[in-house]
């Protein structure tokens, strides 16, 4: 189930002079689509995001604030930040970004300067995020034309572009805001090589938004809620939601970014496991999703007051979670042991004929040739699973990141699990 809560001429910026090396490991090149997975100048690579909504307004505003952040998104292995281009209202008056700021070029273009050439993470723009101000379609194109002359020189800083967050509930409601998402999402795709996406979708509006939109990329926001699985449920949705939907499938893009997932002090319900979490990040790829944000509560509004007077009040940083540095050792783990480009990998649902791995209920798998990855959920006392073929294997803790075992097996050989409660089994045959 999708979550239901799923005309300025041209300027040329001159890029933004930051001080200091980019690090070793940033990745070059712009970012394409390679069928489900997505890829850049070093090949696919299975992306890794994180929500900094309040990222324009820190470079404006509180400089230290956002360095500091960016630095312990980098440290934790993120590939790059989801930030607004555009947000105001009631709950975003101290952490507003507005289009009319005179100085509004300079601040997008040294966001994706700064993230860039200091920290190695490209952005992702999300151009509107439930801004007041940008209520006419003058006001809009406008907008997207200023990130479309941006972006010139720096198609390999950015990930992607965003149309709007949620579009129905952020000023493209009904048939009328779905005709000019598509309108404003043809009009940026046209003037960038940068991936675009228009929005996540509301439920049953899939289509209507996307079906032969002339867009590379699709966003998708899945339920942050608990169901008959549940603190499990979330990482489950997006295996249990394929198809996206069966009445347009073959009209939709092919590459899906899982936007805005459960996580550590998100809204509606929120989840700090880091074995739930790097199991949802394995999971997105398992499904055929091309990458996975991580969402969490300094990422919205980075101490905003509106976040404060929650209760819980959200933490300001980072740094501040208590579980912010096991989840961010267990992603940078499976970013590492995870085949680059496992969306475009085959599914196999659990206990398929076809599937290598058979024996265990909640087995999730998906295969290329001879190897294989899956993914075990909630792994408990007595579980076994047996192989299809013979093959060399390696099961992991997801939680951790840890070989638990490695050993060669022969075809219909049981092997034990145990150690955690989501496994990581990558396998090839022999």
């Amino acid at each position: 189930m999708i979550k239901t809560a799923l005309c300025v001429g041209f300027l040329l910026l001159a890029p933004v002079v930051v001080t200091g090396q980019a690090p070793s490991t940033t990745r070059g090149g712009p970012v394409r689509t390679q069928s489900r997975a997505v890829a850049d100048a070093g090949g696919p690579f299975n992306a890794l995001g994180a929500t900094l909504f309040w990222g324009a307004w820190g470079y404006k505003f509180d400089r230290p604030r956002l360095d500091r952040n960016l630095e312990a998104l980098n440290a934790a292995g993120v590939d790059y930040i989801r930030v607004l281009g555009s947000v105001g209202g009631d709950s975003w008056q101290d952490r507003e970004v507005d289009p009319r700021w005179p100085d509004y070029e300079k601040v997008i273009a040294g966001v994706t300067d700064l993230a860039y050439d200091r920290y190695g993470m490209r952005v992702q723009w999300t151009l509107f995020g439930g801004a007041p101000f940008n209520t006419s379609t003058a006001s809009r194109t406008s907008v997207v034309d200023r990130f479309a002359a941006m972006a010139r020189g720096r198609e390999h800083k950015l990930f992607a572009f965003e149309i709007a967050n949620e579009a129905w509930q952020n000023g493209f409601d009904g048939p009328d805001g779905i005709a000019e998402l598509r309108r404003l999402g043809k009009r940026l795709n046209d003037r960038t090589a940068v991936l675009v996406a228009l929005s996540a979708p509301a439920t049953g509006a899939i289509c209507d938004t996307y079906a032969q939109s002339g867009v590379q990329a699709m966003t998708i926001h899945y339920a942050r809620q608990f169901g008959d699985e549940g603190p499990k449920t979330p990482m489950l949705l997006p295996w249990m939601s394929l198809p996206l939907d069966k009445r347009c499938r073959n009209a939709l893009p092919q590459v899906v970014l899982n936007n805005e997932p459960i996580g550590p002090e998100s809204s509606v319900k929120q989840d700090d496991d880091p074995s739930r979490i790097a199991g949802a990040y394995v999971m997105t790829f398992l499904a055929g999703h091309a990458a996975y944000v991580l969402h969490m509560g300094p990422g919205i509004r980075g101490g905003g007051a509106a976040d404060l007077a929650q209760t819980p009040p959200r933490s300001s940083e980072f740094t501040e979670l208590p579980a912010f540095k096991s989840i961010a050792t267990a992603l940078a783990a499976a970013r590492r042991y995870l085949p680059a480009g496992l969306a475009n990998w085959t599914r196999h649902e659990p206990n398929a004929p076809g599937a290598p791995l058979q024996g265990f209920e909640r087995l999730y798998t998906a295969s290329s040739g001879s190897r294989f990855v899956a993914l075990a959920v909630d792994v408990g006392k007595g579980a076994t699973l047996r192989t299809r073929v013979a093959a060399n294997i390696t099961i992991r803790d997801a939680a951790t990141g840890k070989v638990l075992q490695r050993q060669t097996v022969a075809a219909g050989e049981k092997i034990p699990l145990g150690g955690g409660s989501q496994l990581v089994v990558i396998g090839r045959g022999t």
